[in-house]
């Protein structure tokens, strides 16, 4: 057990949401004890504390969304809203013992590896330091929002907030109400506030694919009904969930062999998105003119018939800027507004996010510029060379539709390999430069071949190709392909115990 004076340990974790504390209770489960989870907030839960907004819910299943060692939880919906997920994550950290390992308000700003003494030193944003023999990253994906690159947003006269950061003394009743964006977080919010404001006017630059959304309340949790009562009934729909997953998965991951599945889910679809909207105008506007599985689908049964309310508005007209009035776009249009949603997104790809602090090899360079010149990659999704002692929850090409299967599958390999290197007694561990060139050139070719690099995706603006276009944030597998990999691999490519591993580009 750590307390609040300790410095030094030998596993320090960076991020305190869902794959901090599932790192945590890994660790703990395997006898790790000395280590800490270092949150830049004054509490844990991540993305799942950030965001707060109207309608913010989990967009898979709740039987998936959680981990496969604490599935009996009284879900009150098949698709559970944000503050249960939040409740969820928190429970994990009591249940398992891992409040007492995190440090809030604790913000990562640098971390340099000495390799004479091969411990990293970790720099926080108050000046301190502490130091660790391994270091793990676990920020998150969408843990920093974007603002958008629109001229005079400083000039907005009303409320401006990003979806992010909600403004909840900002009161909507009766507003007029711009949001910028039409993702995943904006197909959430609009049908969530439609019936509050007085006039929605909603900003797209690139449609959105809709999936139907199969949700409904579940049976209370003391009803006998309750899933978490028949743990048969809660594993059979969470295998149910995972099988659809890994076929979607394998649907894009595969798109250059087999493109007629995406074809034959997209058609019906794009029927069924169609019947949602009654003007024609706005209904083709809302259409995408990409490939289903180009960008991550949003599943909702609400928000394309919000179009039909006569005070709904769709503007497809690129913006120009924004004045104090409002959003004023290229055709000369002005559209008065009291409040400004953003609904921009979040760095994904781009540097100084995952990790969100500057990260030192042995050989003094920093992994977010090593990236930039040499192509996003990383061993296993968790792993680069020249970062020994070093692991990510969520590296390059390891990214899929359910957070938990790949954070699982990571899970594995960072602790196989610290179990690992506690057998042989040694405290170094990197992996190797042939295996890494190996695996990454199985990963750059299996990425050519999914629907990412398909001409079909072209127009669709997916953060899922970063700016050199590799299709690097997903895994061009499933997240169980990568489990039995490991199960046959294990840890053969990494090296333990030795000083130095050369860097490959």
């Amino acid at each position: 057990m750590t307390s609040p004076s300790d410095t030094d340990f030998e596993v320090l974790v960076v991020g305190a949401g869902i794959s901090g504390i599932g790192i945590g209770i890994d660790l703990l489960r395997r006898g790790h004890t000395s280590f800490a989870l270092l949150e830049r907030n004054a509490q844990l839960g991540g993305t799942w504390r950030d965001n707060t907004y109207p309608g913010v819910a989990v967009d898979i299943p709740s039987s998936s969304y959680c981990f496969s060692f604490e599935t009996d939880y009284p879900w009150s919906r098949a698709y559970a809203e944000g503050h249960e997920i939040l409740a969820y994550v928190q429970h994990c950290a009591r249940k398992y013992g891992i409040d007492a390992h995190i440090r809030t308000d604790s913000n990562v700003v640098a971390a340099r590896f000495d390799a004479v003494g091969e411990r990293w030193t970790v720099e926080l944003g108050d000046g301190s330091t502490l130091s660790c023999r391994t270091l793990i990253s676990a920020t998150g994906l969408f843990t920093t929002p974007t603002l958008p690159d629109i001229e005079g947003l400083t000039d907005f006269a009303g409320a401006a907030f990003h979806t992010a950061r909600w403004d909840h003394d900002c009161d909507l009743a009766g507003k007029r109400v711009a949001v910028i964006g039409t993702g995943a977080s904006a197909v959430q919010i609009v049908p969530s506030i439609a019936d509050r404001v007085s006039q929605l006017t909603v900003f797209q630059r690139t449609p959105v694919w809709v999936s139907p959304r199969p949700d409904y309340a579940l049976p209370s949790a003391d009803s006998w009904l309750a899933p978490r009562r028949l743990g048969l009934v809660r594993t059979l729909a969470r295998w149910s969930s995972e099988a659809n997953l890994e076929l979607l998965t394998l649907a894009t991951a595969v798109y250059s062999r087999i493109p007629f599945l995406i074809r034959g889910v997209a058609a019906p679809v794009r029927r069924w998105m169609s019947w949602q909207v009654t003007d024609p105008k706005t209904r083709a506007a809302l259409l995408p003119d990409y490939n289903l599985g180009c960008k991550r689908p949003a599943p909702s049964n609400t928000y394309l018939p919000a179009f039909n309310l006569d005070h709904v508005e769709l503007v497809t007209d690129p913006i120009e800027r924004i004045v104090a009035e409002g959003v004023k776009t290229q055709t000369g249009a002005l559209h008065t507004a009291d409040v400004l949603v953003l609904a921009t997104g979040f760095l994904t790809t781009q540097k100084g996010n995952a990790p969100a602090f500057e990260v030192y090899g042995s050989d003094g360079v920093e992994l977010g510029q090593f990236w930039q010149d040499n192509r996003l990659q990383a061993y296993e999704g968790v792993a680069v060379p020249g970062f020994p002692n070093f692991f990510l929850t969520a590296g390059p090409y390891s990214g899929g539709f359910n957070w938990f299967a790949m954070l699982e599958a990571h899970m594995a390999v960072i602790l196989g390999c610290l179990d690992e290197a506690r057998t042989r007694g040694v405290h170094r561990i990197e992996v190797g430069a042939d295996a890494h060139a190996e695996y990454m050139r199985e990963m750059w070719g299996y990425a050519e071949g999914t629907i990412f690099k398909d001409a079909s995706c072209d127009g669709s603006n997916s953060y899922y190709l970063d700016a050199r276009g590799d299709a690097a944030l997903p895994l061009p597998r499933t997240p169980w392909w990568r489990v039995m990999r490991f199960r046959k691999t294990g840890v053969s490519g990494f090296v333990f115990g030795t000083t130095g591993v050369a860097k490959t580009g």
